[in-house]
């Protein structure tokens, strides 16, 4: 089975193409949040490199949120475009379960945490299983770092750009509770997205293109300073 997936949910966008679950082409590239700029060319690239057309792919997977409002409804709208005029299936997948599944330790509590606009965050609680990857514990939500301390209550690794932004406050208030992934992971990697894209698929696990949108976990500026639209 072949899978394309992508990340735009933040500054960088990222592209996957996977093989059943072994990659065969990976990119990601920090284009300022440009995404409608580069997106397209860079699948084509993708396509290209690896002799590939869109209707060789089985499965589209793109991140559905949290993140960029804009990048998500770019990267979203154009994976459903081809996903609707090709009659294949389409998954979406929380940035905070992909950036949890970088860390593959057995039991271990993994809290994602990315920043959101003023001092909020976005973040939610997983651990992971050898079996099954990473089981939700908390679910995505946007907090603040207060609360957030609030619900540990064991060891706990994070990580995210919210992590880096955050550490000294969680390492005051949950000393050696708080660890921290190396920043060179701290990204969603597209080839993630797309295993956890597969796995869903694999359990039927499948969104409805019509019904399926970015999940912000919160309202934009311009809906707070106009609630009536």
């Amino acid at each position: 089975m072949k899978t394309l997936a992508i990340d735009t949910s933040g500054k960088s966008a990222g592209i996957a193409v996977l093989l059943d679950n072994g990659i065969m082409y990976e990119t990601y590239l920090n284009t300022g949040q440009n995404h409608s700029l580069v997106l397209l060319p860079e699948i084509d690239k993708a396509l290209n490199t690896l002799k590939l057309t869109l209707n060789d792919f089985d499965l589209f997977v793109a991140t559905a949120g949290p993140g960029s409002f804009t990048g998500l409804r770019i990267g979203l709208s154009t994976l459903k475009g081809f996903a609707l005029s090709l009659k294949k299936p389409l998954i979406g997948v929380s940035t905070l379960e992909a950036l949890a599944h970088n860390i593959c330790v057995e039991n271990l509590l993994i809290c994602p945490v990315m920043n959101g606009p003023m001092d909020e965050i976005y973040t939610a609680l997983y651990r992971h299983h050898d079996t099954e990857g990473c089981a939700p514990i908390l679910e995505d939500h946007v907090t603040s770092i207060p609360a957030l301390i609030g619900h540990i209550r064991e060891p706990v690794v994070f990580i995210g750009d919210g992590a880096s932004r955050w550490r000294e406050t969680l390492k005051e208030h949950l000393r050696e509770w708080a660890l921290f992934a190396p920043e060179y992971i701290s990204f969603c990697r597209p080839s993630v997205i797309g295993c956890i894209g597969i796995r869903k698929y694999e359990r039927q696990e499948i969104d409805d293109m019509v019904s399926l949108i970015p999940f912000y976990l919160r309202v934009s500026e311009a809906e707070m300073k106009n609630p009536s639209h």
